[in-house]
């Protein structure tokens, strides 16, 4: 082999080595460029969950403070309830008491007539 053929020889090797070179970076752009291609895929799709997060929070927010307000208004409702629940108490006891003290005067009014007739 003479040293002609020898320089094209290497000529061409280093050629289809840089050719080769050049179909992998081809290779590995396109891959590169389908990786960002699926990260921008992405990107867009956590932005969009973000926003429905901060939807959803602000509606759990607003159902909170619902929930809180009617927490104050069943409160107040049950202390008003209690205190004519013991407003009543307190009259049927007054009440109670007032009709045996009655009954205790009308038993000792009684006693006092059967004596009386009794005596008679």
């Amino acid at each position: 082999m003479s040293f002609k053929e020898l320089c094209t020889e290497l000529d061409s090797e280093f050629i289809r080595l840089r050719a080769d070179q050049a179909e992998l970076g081809q290779q590995l752009t396109e891959r590169i460029n389908g990786v960002a291609n699926h990260v921008k895929a992405l990107d867009a799709k956590v932005t969009l969950l973000d926003a429905k997060v901060i939807v959803l929070d602000e509606r759990v927010s607003a159902l909170d403070t619902k929930v809180t307000a009617l927490d104050v208004k069943i409160d107040t409702k049950l202390e008003e309830i209690d205190n004519r629940f013991d407003s009543m108490d307190t009259k049927f006891t007054t009440k109670f008491n007032e009709l045996q003290g009655n009954q205790n005067e009308m038993m000792s009014i009684l006693i006092d007539i059967q004596r009386k007739v009794s005596a008679n």
